[in-house]
């Protein structure tokens, strides 16, 4: 499960790492300026679901069986950063629920559990923005819900670990690179209700839910007359020349202001020339300001029409592998799903199987285009899915498009002249399919 942009190019997005949506492949993409950040602060915001229909009857965890369901299964994804100069600060979160007992009426029991992943990162761009490094936590979340008609309880696990990242990306070269490692977190049970304690619980509990270390290392190649790295502006050194020669100016008019008062001997006469000199000074300092204002939108002109001017006709290739820790003594969700289903009184799909261990690889390869010049972007791409229970992998092949809509400032104007996108996509492998939507900025 990955955002749209990712998803689509078969999840090799460490190394282009661009955009909030590469906050969960890359922790340095914080960092990391677009192409279309005009200003010294910008920001960046998605959000994404899965619908869960599609996952009925699939080897969701690919453990070799079928037949668990997931009708009652949603994925979800929202994010945001905001960058300020060359540092960056940015979340990246995905939660997924499942109804294991859902309600068919009202008052029928239910239980529900919820497992999210939240990236919170923190990132500086080096050298003009050819170097950028990221770093924060990962952090995990389960939670079960158990309520009508069974014994109320709760049970919530949460713990985080640490992720680093950085990426290479030399000014006007066709290509970058990236990697990024991620901390093994394992989460305990931090709170639970007084039936967990007496042993009463409608479920299983669990003693911790765990994520593996993870090493992700990729390159981005770009073919066409479009630029991958172009040099990003600085708009505070951009604007240095004029704000320093207005400094440079009110530092020379105070030191004449001053010396004329001081030949001034009638003090009545040194306050009447001091508040003349303060009302001039108000006037001047006004007409600077919006000469300096004047100045920053020319600036800001000049470097959306640099972006804008660019060709957009390009090919964009990524490559990348992705390898995963073992974890002692675990169990997929699936396998964990069907024996609570069988504990509230269904019958179970499949047995509890190990999982994680040994450590697990998977190489990823993606295409990006935009066949149709400011109005559609297509991908496709393709990965190998490794079985975490030791059966053999298997082979995704994914697509996606982003499709041009109309501007919305929305409310206050908040968003300005945004121009918004839909994005959709698919994922299709042995026993397995998904498709997603999201809405995004188009650029």
């Amino acid at each position: 499960m990955a955002p749209a942009r990712a998803t689509g190019v078969g999840g090799a997005f460490a190394a282009y790492a661009e955009g909030v949506d590469a906050i969960a492949s890359n922790a340095a993409a914080v960092a990391v300026r677009v192409p279309y950040s005009y200003d010294w602060i910008d920001f960046d915001l998605t959000l994404g679901i899965s619908f869960p229909a599609p996952f009925s009857g699939t080897d969701f965890d690919n453990d070799g069986k079928v037949g668990f369901t997931y009708e009652n299964f949603y994925f979800y994804s929202l994010g945001g950063k905001l960058q300020l100069g060359p540092w960056g600060i940015g979340v990246m979160s995905d939660f997924q629920t499942y109804g294991l007992l859902p309600a068919q009426r009202e008052g029928d029991p239910q239980l529900r559990e919820t497992l999210g992943k939240v990236h919170a990162v923190v990132g500086r761009s080096l050298l003009g923005g050819q170097l950028a490094v990221g770093g924060g936590l990962r952090l995990v979340t389960f939670a079960i819900n158990a309520q009508n008609g069974v014994a109320p309880a709760e049970l919530s696990m949460q713990n985080a670990a640490p992720e680093v990242g950085v990426q290479i990306r030399p000014d006007y070269v066709p290509w970058r690179l990236g990697a990024t490692f991620r901390a093994p977190v394992e989460g305990r049970v931090e709170t639970a209700s007084a039936a967990s304690a007496s042993g009463s619980l409608p479920f299983i509990p669990p003693a911790g839910v765990a994520l593996p270390w993870e090493l992700e290392v990729g390159a981005a190649i770009q073919l066409g007359p479009r630029p991958l790295n172009p040099q990003w502006i600085n708009p505070r050194d951009q604007e240095s020349g004029l704000r320093e020669q207005i400094a440079a100016e009110r530092a020379a008019r105070q030191v004449a202001q001053d010396l004329e008062l001081q030949v001034i001997c009638d003090p009545s006469e040194r306050a009447e020339r001091a508040r003349q000199f303060a009302r001039q000074e108000t006037s001047i300092r006004r007409e600077e300001d919006q000469r300096l204002d004047e100045h920053q939108q020319s600036l800001k002109a000049e470097r959306r029409a640099r972006y804008m001017n660019w060709p957009r006709e390009r090919i964009t290739v990524f490559i990348e592998l992705l390898v995963s820790g073992k974890v002692a003594n675990a169990i997929g969700l699936e396998s964990y799903f069907s024996g609570q289903a069988a504990l509230a009184g269904a019958a179970p799909t499949t047995d509890f199987r190990r999982s994680g261990e040994r450590i697990s690889y998977s190489p990823r390869l993606g295409f990006e285009g935009e066949p149709v010049v400011n109005w559609l972007q297509t991908r496709f791409g393709t990965y190998i899915e490794p079985s975490r229970f030791g059966g053999p992998p298997r082979q995704h092949f994914t697509f996606g498009f982003n499709m041009k809509l109309v501007p919305w400032s929305g409310p206050f104007r908040i968003f300005g002249d945004q121009i918004w996108q839909i994005s959709g996509i698919a994922d299709l492998a042995p026993r397995y399919q998904s498709f997603g939507v999201s809405l995004g900025a188009w650029h």
